[in-house]
């Protein structure tokens, strides 16, 4: 006699859990896996999507995402600072969700598609609402001048900020809850972060997030094996990014480092799980380049990361490595055939169409079309002149592109010395300031945040700066860099600045006054009066307003008639 098996599915009914949502804010939806997916992060075998129709009919087509939420606490609320330990657990079944997030407003229609093991079908469709909403959008590189950024709607955006990749010790999201309000308050709007996290020495413990060392939120780790994401640290992401945005800051995540891939340092090679002494499709780290399996693998983890932080308006870049031209036998022509191919895949399934980076000098990926903002690194010894080191670097690494461009990671190369000989944070000072007024998006994101910046509280360095470009559209000019039309008095005045024909913006640089001679800390004299002579600026009348870089503050007011 033969037994007849039926399958029924349970009809699926996603859930909208934002009922109320602006322009550019996130509308999420929850659904319960119809199937038990085998791997959720395959999707080439679980894979869940939405469409979402727009009042003017467009259509996005938005990537879904297995979730578990995690609620937080602090195990030892007396602790201080980094001593203090996060811990999270599970709350509720994992199931699948879509964000997303649009410019227009009005009935948003969205269905959901989903192909689990061989199984397939479509849930109801969900409608949202959007209302009108005050938020400029994402951010896009200016048609009007191509080293600037700007919103969609056309504001001028200059990134203030600095590095903020890894969290220190166990102190988890709660960092970012101490880090993030004090670079807010002080006009800070960008930080930099990891989804990836730095291997503990000792070879005996499992690395993942939050093992006590420096950990960023890496999805696949040595924990997790290959192609299986640490949903806490994703969760973790999470908070931080809505910690991003309810301060107004913008976020860069970085999604490789290349210390995973050093084989010279058995602790990190041999406990990656791409490594084929692991089960992974890789013999070499630079296999990593080359290899299908493992490129099928980079995209899993580009579509998940999209799915889940894509919707956001301070998402501000994707960043495929952080210095991927230190890695060992490093070839660049694999390298640029792989990041061509990966940026192309991010802009085929971003439907907001993220900016897209990389670091840190290989010339063949920064001319890539699908490279948006170029990023070099920069580091330097303490008896140089920040200022002139800056620049230098700035115009050999970065300049000739014609792109928006900045340092993804700048600093001294002893911070524990500099906390020493400059706890006021000179070179930190002179560093923003030159970067800042060199053609650059933005000021170098200094890299000593937990070390030098955090202890000595410098992050009031820069609300100066904040204030003197407030209201400053910087693409709305084509600008030059100062030049000098005879010497400056005293000769060993420096001028750094930007200048149009109606608009100059000049930083006017003392190297003497403060330096590192000999391991020490040498202060000069006070200069009393200077005279620099600038060109640039078009006959006429000029209001000109002198500012104490220190303070943020308008010191002076002349007025001045420019003959040529």
């Amino acid at each position: 006699m033969a037994v007849l098996a039926l399958l029924i599915l349970a009809a699926i009914e996603p859930f909208l859990l934002t009922p109320e949502v602006k322009q550019f804010e996130r509308v999420e939806i929850e659904m319960a896996s119809p199937v038990p997916p085998s791997n959720p992060f395959n999707p080439n075998v679980a894979a869940v999507d939405a469409e979402v129709t727009l009042p003017s009919g467009r259509k996005l087509q938005v990537p879904g995402f297995w979730f578990q939420n995690y609620e937080r606490r602090l195990v030892n609320p007396e602790a201080v600072g980094i001593e203090r330990i996060e811990e999270v657990t599970p709350k509720g079944a994992p199931a699948w969700r879509v964000r997303f997030a649009s410019a227009e407003t009005g009935r948003h229609t969205v269905t959901v598609k989903w192909k689990i093991d061989g199984q397939s079908g479509q849930a109801q469709p969900v409608t949202v609402d959007i209302k009108p909403g005050s938020k400029a959008g994402f951010l896009r590189v200016s048609p009007r001048n191509s080293w600037y950024l700007e919103h969609q709607n056309g504001d001028s955006f200059f990134a203030i900020g600095k590095n903020l990749c890894m969290y220190q010790k166990r102190e988890g999201t709660y960092y970012f809850d101490r880090i993030l309000p004090k670079l807010s308050s002080n006009g800070a709007n960008y930080v930099r972060l990891w989804q990836e996290d730095y291997a503990p020495q000792d070879p005996t413990v499992v690395a993942a997030a939050g093992d006590g060392g420096f950990t960023g939120f890496p999805l696949e780790t040595q924990a997790t094996g290959l192609g299986r994401y640490d949903l806490a640290s994703a969760w973790r992401l999470d908070q931080v990014a809505s910690e991003c945005e309810r301060q107004n800051i913008y976020y860069q995540l970085a999604f490789e480092m290349t210390v995973w891939w050093q084989s010279r340092q058995k602790h990190r090679w041999g406990r990656n799980p791409y490594n084929a002494a692991n089960g992974g499709p890789c013999e070499k780290p630079e296999d990593y380049f080359t290899n299908p399996v493992a490129r099928d693998l980079v995209k899993r983890r580009l579509r998940y990361s999209v799915a889940r932080w894509g919707w956001s308006m301070h998402l501000a870049a994707w960043e495929l490595w952080n210095e991927v031209d230190n890695n060992e036998n490093f070839d660049p022509v694999a390298n640029e055939s792989w990041h061509r191919e990966m940026a192309q895949y991010l802009k085929s399934i971003d439907p907001w169409q993220h900016l897209i980076t990389t670091s840190w000098r290989d010339s063949r990926m920064f001319a890539l079309p699908e490279i948006d903002i170029v990023q070099a690194h920069s580091y330097w010894e303490p008896q140089y002149d920040t200022a002139q080191y800056t620049l230098q670097d700035t115009d050999y690494l970065m300049r000739p592109y014609g792109k928006p461009f900045f340092f993804g990671e700048q600093g001294i190369t002893d911070p524990s010395a500099m906390a020493k000989l400059d706890p006021e944070g000179r070179h930190f000072h002179d560093s923003i300031w030159a970067s800042a007024l060199s053609g650059a998006a933005g000021p170098g994101l200094y890299w000593w945040w937990h070390n030098y910046v955090e202890p000595l509280n410098l992050y009031h360095h820069y609300k100066p700066l904040a204030e003197f470009l407030k209201g400053e559209d910087m693409a709305a000019r084509k600008w030059e860099r100062v030049k000098l039309s005879r010497p400056n008095l005293p000769v060993t005045l420096d001028v750094h600045g930007l200048v149009t024909q109606e608009r100059m913006l000049v930083w006017i640089h003392d190297p003497l006054a403060f330096r590192i001679l000999d391991g020490n800390p040498v202060k000069g004299p006070e200069q009393k009066a200077a005279s620099v002579n600038v060109t640039g600026l078009a006959d006429g009348e000029y209001v000109i307003e002198w500012w104490d870089t220190m303070r943020g503050e308008v010191v002076r007011r002349d007025t001045g008639r420019v003959r040529k």
